[in-house]
């Protein structure tokens, strides 16, 4: 009997340590522009979960990282009436590029990392090949319109005298941002339950022949994860 006690403290020992680890931070992007009446800013919270699965009972196919994330896109009014948003697409990778005083591997030292991201709380600036898509819409109405915004030429978009000048992420205690891009598209909901993505798919061609063939993924799950639940 003891033989069977012994073994089973052991094997709930063994299956405890090789479970899934998880790591979860909140993180706020703060996105800021020049305008010709002054800087404007918006910044959105989000929550970043990473499950490290590297149990011996998962499949080698199986084991690795992954990311989950709570929250929605950043808006910023730019001017009346007209809006950058930073979408969702990407903000799960953004600790990796930007606190980069951690080392970060995907083997062994992953959990050190995370472990160093959870405890974390600071700010830096986020390196611009690493910025989220940037869009606008050219009618707020209309869902099909969002187009691209360049992060290096905000002119060409809103107007001279607009200009993006930071992009900052902080690893913070506050709570996850809600309901700002609804306010601002209250079709959002809408569209997401009735197509895929918000321009649907081109008259012409296939996707992958348009000039922008991302443009034509962004769904309304890139701005809000909630809207669903």
């Amino acid at each position: 009997m003891h033989i069977i006690i012994r073994t089973a403290l052991f094997l709930c020992l063994l299956l405890t340590a090789s479970c899934d680890k998880v790591y979860t931070w909140h993180q706020k992007l703060t996105v800021t522009v020049q305008t010709p009446t002054g800087e404007v800013s918006g910044y959105s919270v989000t929550e970043i979960t990473k499950t490290h699965s590297d149990s011996w009972y998962v499949p080698p196919e199986a084991r690795g990282v992954r990311s989950d994330v709570r929250g929605e896109a950043v808006v910023v009014e730019v001017a009346p009436g007209k809006y950058l948003f930073v979408l969702l697409d990407g903000v799960e990778s953004l600790a990796y590029h930007t606190f980069t005083q951690f080392p970060y591997t995907r083997g062994s030292e992953f959990n050190r990392w995370a472990r160093s991201i959870e405890r974390y709380r600071g700010s830096a600036e986020v390196p611009q090949d690493a910025y989220p898509m940037m869009v606008t819409f050219t009618d707020i109405t209309d869902p099909a319109s969002v187009m691209r915004v360049d992060p290096n030429d905000f002119a060409t978009t809103f107007g001279e005298g607009f200009a993006l000048t930071g992009v900052e992420l902080e690893v913070t205690n506050e709570a996850v941002s809600e309901g700002a891009t609804e306010r601002v598209l209250g079709w959002l909901e809408a569209v997401g339950r009735e197509r895929f993505s918000l321009k649907g798919q081109p008259q012409i061609g296939l996707v992958s022949d348009q000039p922008d063939p991302e443009i034509y993924l962004i769904s309304s799950g890139d701005f809000s994860t909630e809207l669903f639940k």
